[in-house]
């Protein structure tokens, strides 16, 4: 009896060492695991380190012992019990009635059988310092990068302890544990790799509408009238005339509100998401400038300056457009600013404190602003001590600026999640080279009885300061940019932040013409260069709102 009993039970202890082998063995290389805190809600798969494994040893059991399976010759034909009746039934065969059957939770026949001693082999208990400790926050979704109810399918849920997936822990295969080298593993990206493939949500992107504004540039006066009711000629329009208004500039210009946007493409570098490669593209709209008056809006407009003529002692003057008994005549003003940039960055993490992430980026930058203004006026006489009656006067200057950044760029980087909401940040500083280039212009035609001549100087663009220049020097431009969303969509947020960025030393229209406005009409000059050709540099930057939407990883 002692011996068919222990034939009877040697393959359930046969099983029993089994399992109890590989527990013990899971048990002393979990202790040598190094479990590395997810980045950003991926898992990171255990190292084992060489060398320090325990052996286990397992007791064998005599061949003697083990119950042979009879050959299949040796098995009885296959009866089909269908084809019986009442009376073939014998006393060693009895139907078989399923009811009555309950369910066994298999947990607790695993805890059943752990309980039971074995002889030879030590009773298995997982020690508290052989199991992989996560930080409750981490398991409990430390950086949360999609929260919300209505966008569980795209969220990443926490990495699943040693022995879950083993062992009887649920799994659905709706949360990432990272890609092999050859795509996906089996228990990742949920079925949506594809072999090559690094991670399943590698891309993300932001489209962003921008309001800005620009912080201006302030122009000379370049149109002047009369408050006098009978006014002088000598003296109209003068900036030291106490009647003088101005009409056009002594303003800041290129600083009203403007709609732009601003593109931003990422994607993870690896597997982990601690590694991203950012690439930006932005503009700040067009603004423009423009003013427009003739003899019907005021009787007296001109031009003021400061006559440094050879010759001449300085003083101030004007050049006339419009006077009452003399010309009639127009004059318009145009201007345009541009301002737009873009960069490339590698974003590295460098801490997750408080449950947010912080990134630390490097790249490249750059960043263009361009300015443009013109000046045009016509006259024409009516009254020859103005110039021959019918005479056409026609006086134009231009100025045309360009400044581009290119550089490196340093920044930080972060981003928090509270269930829906989100709040992100960035700072960083561009240095490197800015490169300013100004094209000034100046013409006069005059008509007169047909007959056209042309000068190639006018009234601030003349040949001391005109032609093209350019120059570069060192130049920073820091940026800020605050950004709160609201996860509206699954795997979108809506987004509404504040933006701010600069350039330093940069040139403007302002900073092109002659600050005295001083002009020596000699031609050829022999005294005095002016207009001057110096050029005068100042902190340019744009800042406004933002709203877009964002697709989170």
């Amino acid at each position: 009896m002692t011996q068919e009993a222990f034939r009877r039970s040697s393959p359930r202890m046969l099983l029993l060492c089994g399992m109890l082998a590989m527990c013990h063995s899971a048990a002393a290389v979990e202790g040598l695991v190094r479990g590395k805190t997810p980045d950003r809600g991926s898992w990171t798969p255990p190292e084992i380190r060489p060398g320090e494994l325990q052996p286990v040893s397992v007791t064998s059991l005599e061949a003697s012992s083990v119950r042979q399976l009879p050959a299949q010759s040796d098995l009885p034909a296959p009866v089909n019990v269908d084809d019986w009746e009442d009376g073939d039934w014998d006393d060693s065969v009895r139907p078989v009635s399923h009811e009555g059957l309950q369910p066994v939770d298999h947990r607790q026949v695993d805890a059943e059988l752990q309980a039971l001693p074995i002889e030879g082999i030590a009773s298995y208990q997982r020690s508290e310092e052989s199991v992989t400790q996560y930080p409750k926050d981490h398991v409990e979704g430390s950086v949360q990068q999609c929260s919300c109810q209505s966008c569980t399918a795209s969220s990443s849920r926490p990495a699943p302890l040693l022995g879950e997936v083993a062992g009887y822990g649920a799994f659905d295969g709706g949360f990432d544990v990272g890609c092999d080298a050859s795509g996906c593993d089996a228990m990742g990206c949920d079925g949506g790799c594809t072999t090559g493939r690094v991670d399943c949500d590698r891309w993300f992107g932001t489209v962003e509408l921008l309001l800005m504004w620009r912080s201006g540039d302030r122009l000379p006066a370049l149109v002047t009238t009369t408050t006098d009711a009978d006014p002088d000629a000598e003296t109209a329009g003068r900036l030291d005339d106490a009647g003088t208004v101005v009409l056009a500039g002594r303003e800041s210009v290129f600083k009203d509100l403007r709609a732009g946007g601003r593109f931003t493409l990422g994607t993870w570098l690896d597997a982990y998401k601690d590694r991203s490669l950012v690439a930006r593209g932005w503009f700040a709209g067009q603004e423009s400038h423009a003013f427009s008056a003739n003899q019907d809006s005021s009787s007296v407009l001109t031009r003021p300056f400061l006559n440094v003529t050879d010759g001449v002692t300085p003083a101030q003057d004007t050049q006339i457009i419009a006077f009452p008994d003399r010309a009639t005549g127009a004059i318009q003003i145009q201007g345009d600013s541009d301002v737009y940039g873009a960069d490339l960055s590698i974003r590295q993490l460098w801490a997750k404190p408080f449950g947010g992430t912080i990134d630390l980026l490097y790249g490249y930058q750059y960043m263009g602003m361009d300015e443009s203004l013109s000046i045009s006026s016509r006259s024409i006489s009516i009254d020859d001590d103005f110039a021959p009656v019918g005479a056409v006067i026609a006086v134009r200057d231009a100025f045309d600026i360009e400044n581009d950044f290119h550089g490196g760029q340093l920044g930080v980087a972060t981003h928090y999640r509270e269930g829906c909401w989100s709040f992100s940040s960035l700072a960083k500083i561009g240095f490197g080279s800015i490169q300013r280039k100004a094209t000034r212009t100046g013409n006069t035609l005059t008509s007169i009885d047909g007959n056209n001549a042309t000068n190639p100087n006018g009234l601030l663009v003349r040949s001391t300061n005109d032609g093209t220049i350019d120059d570069d020097t060192f130049g920073w431009v820091p940026e800020l940019d605050f950004t709160l969303g609201w996860q509206r969509y699954p795997a979108f947020d809506v987004t509404v932040g504040y933006h701010v960025i600069a350039m330093t030393d940069a040139l403007q229209v302002s900073g092109a013409i002659d600050p005295s406005l001083a002009v020596n009409l000699a031609d050829p000059p022999t005294g005095a260069a002016r207009p001057s050709p110096q050029f005068r540099y100042d902190t340019f930057y744009v800042q406004g709102i933002h709203f877009g939407l964002s697709y989170i990883y």
